[in-house]
């Protein structure tokens, strides 16, 4: 079974998982003419498919093997729940995130949901797992914070504002982000304590919980809608190879993330790892910038803004890195 054993492959791999929250969504954004419930199934079915994968191989011992299976089978009970209560958590925020971009406007959703989920998946996860230097972790986060203010801002400039029904997105990011920021400490009481969970384990309950949310959650979407008209599964069998094909690759590449974040917070600890992942936006505005070209003809307020915030990013997760060195 792979562990990082030393801070600095812990660090990297961390780094690996920022990558891989920071990327996923640019298969989605390729897609627009599919429904976000659809692509979230493929997604579910990626990150499935890819979790059972990773256990075999990284998970176990020799190139493959089933131990990953004898290890949930034995885990203790109040672990496995708060590792699969974690997992449901994070996907009811994610969806409600997702939706909440939709209606309001990454500008008005992506602040208010970030501010949310730093704040209190770093603090939390402290509070939970004390590991790091406090200070430098509270300015880490602070900059991240403001990292995450000023490319909203940078984005407004392009015009990308709130759409009509934004007393909705609002409240949906609010949800979200409260959801999405308080996962870590469930993560960090499975790992931790007398029946502490390997890794491993923990990663796989989690998917198994996030994919619970998507079970129930995207046939109640298909129904009630946030966003459009409403649909039945039936509509998913209509997409294209394409489509599946990304949605599947989206769960696969997010799934390796986790995998990453989670392995390395058993050394350094969850508020450092979910610290630097947060920085995954910034990986994300680097997509926007190279591949999808938001920010052309976007103005010089707008590029300053964007490099502005990109530097804060790269600077909050530094900041968070170093915390670590000087636990």
């Amino acid at each position: 079974m792979f562990i990082p054993e030393s801070s600095q492959t812990a660090l990297l791999l961390i780094v690996v998982s920022m990558l891989g929250w920071g990327s996923w969504p640019n298969l989605l954004k390729a897609l627009p003419q599919w429904r976000l419930e659809y692509f979230y199934v493929d997604y579910t079915l990626g990150f499935l498919v890819t979790m059972l994968i990773v256990g075999a191989t990284a998970g176990s011992s020799g190139l493959i093997g089933l131990e990953f299976v004898d290890r949930l089978a034995n885990a203790g009970a109040r672990e496995a729940l708060l590792a699969f209560t974690g997992g449901l958590l994070w996907n009811i925020g994610n969806i409600f995130l997702l939706n909440s971009i939709m209606i309001a406007g990454l500008a008005v959703a992506f602040p208010i949901g970030s501010v949310l989920a730093i704040t209190l998946g770093v603090g939390i996860s402290y509070w939970a797992q004390p590991i790091g230097h406090p200070a430098w972790l509270l300015a880490g986060s602070i900059v991240l914070v403001v990292a995450a203010l000023t490319n909203a801002q940078a984005y407004r400039k392009l015009g990308q504002t709130a759409a009509p029904r934004k007393m909705l997105g609002i409240v949906l990011v609010l949800i979200a982000g409260v959801l999405v920021g308080i996962f870590p400490p469930f993560i960090a009481g499975a790992i931790s304590g007398e029946n502490a969970l390997d890794t491993y384990s923990v990663t796989i309950l989690f998917m198994l919980g996030a994919s619970i949310a998507t079970i129930v959650g995207v046939p109640l979407l298909l129904a009630k809608p946030f966003i459009g008209e409403a649909s039945t599964l039936q509509g998913y069998l209509q997409g294209s190879t394409r489509a599946h094909v990304f949605g599947l690759l989206a769960g696969a590449i997010w799934c390796i993330g986790t995998f990453a974040n989670f392995i390395s917070a058993g050394l350094v600890g969850v508020a450092i790892s979910w610290g630097i992942g947060s920085g995954a936006p910034m990986v994300g505005a680097l997509w926007g910038i190279l591949l999808w070209k938001e920010f052309t003809g976007g103005g010089r307020q707008a590029w300053t803004l964007i490099v502005a915030s990109l530097t804060l990013y790269t600077v909050g997760v530094v900041f968070v890195a170093i915390a670590y060195q000087l636990r």
